[in-house]
């Protein structure tokens, strides 16, 4: 079976700028909804989105990405449905990828939690806020103080259960480790070129581009 990378840190912890290494250092790659695979004519991501794909082979007890083999690396596996009370988050079944996958290796991407609720509540001009206020019926405030829990209680469930496997995980701090610890990290299975590191859609220079206004 060939070695994979999975990303089971949050979002708006540079899964695009990861996911455009892999695929800059020539391996194949899955982010969110697969849209550059989607528009390559991909003939399962062409008629679903990957997320949901994934969602149902995990909740089926298959291989969560069986159809998707091909991709070496999957990166940002959540999906917010939008006017669904249903948000999918993939990422946090880390111990069925562990199981199914046992010669893959797992990136826990991580930052400063205050930079990172802070780039999450304007994620998407805020809408992506706003929708989970909607959907959870909860205020700003308590949208922002449970995404805080979550972020504390997901990477001690990680730590936890990398605890006897750590060979398998790399805690990927954006603001400590350097790109060549995770390249390092992911040999001699992947060959990542850290040349190919770089920021990509960083929220506050979207919002710059677009005219969001700052929250």
């Amino acid at each position: 079976m060939a070695p994979r990378v999975f990303q089971i840190g949050f979002n708006k912890t540079a899964t695009t700028a990861l996911f455009w290494l892999m695929i800059n250092s020539g391996h194949t790659a899955l982010h969110s909804s697969g849209r550059r695979a989607r528009r390559a004519g991909h003939p399962i991501v062409s008629k679903v989105h990957p997320q949901l794909l994934i969602h149902h082979n995990i909740c089926a007890g298959l291989p969560p990405v069986s159809g998707l083999e091909e991709f070496e690396g999957h990166f940002d596996m959540e999906h917010d449905l939008p006017n669904s009370p249903i948000k999918i988050e993939n990422f946090k079944f880390f111990d069925r990828f562990a199981r199914f996958y046992p010669n893959s290796k797992f990136v826990l991407n991580t930052r400063d939690c205050d930079a990172w609720l802070h780039s999450r509540a304007r994620h998407n001009g805020g809408q992506y806020l706003k929708r989970t206020v909607m959907r959870l019926g909860l205020s700003e405030d308590d949208v922002l103080s449970r995404w805080r829990d979550e972020h504390g209680r997901h990477h001690d469930a990680v730590l936890e259960f990398f605890s006897q496997e750590q060979d398998r995980l790399f805690v990927f701090n954006l603001e400590e480790n350097p790109i060549d610890d995770l390249v390092e990290f992911c040999r001699p299975e992947l060959d990542l070129d850290a040349s190919h590191w770089g920021k990509s859609r960083v929220t506050d220079d979207v919002a710059k581009k677009r005219g969001w206004a700052k929250n």
